[in-house]
Formats: C-alpha cells, structure tokens, sequence
C-alpha cells in the first residue's frame, strides 16, 4: 500500500489510540519518504516509516537515543495496526537506527516538527536532517534511486548541498568515497540547473 499523508495521519492515531490502551507514552523521530510525505515537503507517497531515534525531554533539553530497541508494547501496538490496515509487519521498522553508528546529521535536533497522536509523540525531521541522509543514500544507490528524486523535488541551495556532502564524507572512508560524495553533488547541482564550484 501506498501510504499518503492523510492515510500516515490514521496509522499513527491509529497506533497512538493503541499505546493509550497499553498505558505506554513514547516519543519517535521518523525520516525518510514518511516525514517528507507527513510534512508536507513533497507531494510523495512512502512504502514505510522509518524511526531513527526515540526522544525524551531530560531538564527541559531534547535528548535523541537509538530508536531500537522499542518496548514490547510499542511493537505490539504496530504489529495490531498492521493486522488493522492490512500492511506488512515492517510497515514501520527501526531499520535505519544503524546510522547512529557513524551519527546523525549535525543540528537534526533543532529540525523536527512534533505531533501528538494520544500518547504517541512523532517528530518528523525537516530539510536540514533530510538533505544529507538523501545525500548519503544517492551516493550508495545513484541517481535512479527515490532518494535522488527526493533530493532534485527538495531542490536544496547550494549552502545546504555544501553541508550536507561535508557531513556524508565523514560516513565512509573508503578509498573514493569523497570523491563519490563530490561527483553526486556536481551532478545534482547540473540537475538542477546549476554550476558547481
């Protein structure tokens, strides 16, 4: 199934009404086509939603950790609106959390937009946390990927291409990687009907 905004704004009442009944308060941060399509960046449909973090307040300072591993209760409730709404187990899924190993984009904290669904809180990371983690994944899978279509319909400044492919060459440092990250960029910029440097 193609998940929609309006159809993204059912699941996750949908899954905050669950966690209400299970007595469970949690707050999550979500990337990818599910907070471009959610907050309204890009008129986009997502296959899934992916949680790169869980969130807490801690003396008034947001404090970002791995999204896995959820409690049992919060796996519960996705697994009950999966059966509800007819959508396969992973349709949300902590996949992407393996970014922490090599950190999140710089300032991604000060980029997300909070909704309450019941007890479920959802942030959804804005243009500063997605140019570089779409940067990263074209670099990975070319430019016939959705993340490269997501990144010519974001259509970011040339200062937001230039510190996103700063923050993706400390990703990987294999032999050609920056080079890779610079080639993307170049041709990214002539996509979009600009110069490089």
């Amino acid at each position: 199934m193609d998940l929609t905004a309006d159809i993204l704004e059912e699941l996750f009442s949908a899954l905050g009404a669950h966690l209400e009944v299970a007595s469970l308060s949690i707050s999550i941060v979500v990337v990818g086509g599910a907070s471009l399509a959610a907050g309204k960046l890009i008129d986009r449909t997502t296959k899934d939603v992916d949680v790169i973090a869980k969130a807490e307040r801690i003396d008034g300072n947001l404090i970002l950790s791995k999204a896995s591993p959820v409690p049992i209760e919060f796996t519960s409730a996705v697994e009950r609106v999966s059966r509800d709404y007819g959508l396969p187990k992973d349709w949300l899924n902590t996949v992407i959390d393996s970014q922490w190993e090599f950190g999140l984009p710089p300032g991604i904290e000060e980029d997300i937009t909070w909704k309450t669904y019941s007890t479920l809180t959802v942030g959804f990371v804005g243009r500063k946390g997605l140019i570089p983690l779409k940067l990263f994944a074209s670099v990975d899978q070319g430019p016939r990927s959705k993340h490269w279509q997501d990144l010519i319909n974001l259509a970011p400044t040339d200062v937001e291409l230039s510190q996103a492919a700063t923050w993706v060459k400390t990703q990987d440092d294999g032999a050609h990687f920056k080079q890779d990250v610079e080639q993307a960029s170049e041709q990214l910029r002539r996509a979009l009907g600009r110069s490089g440097n």
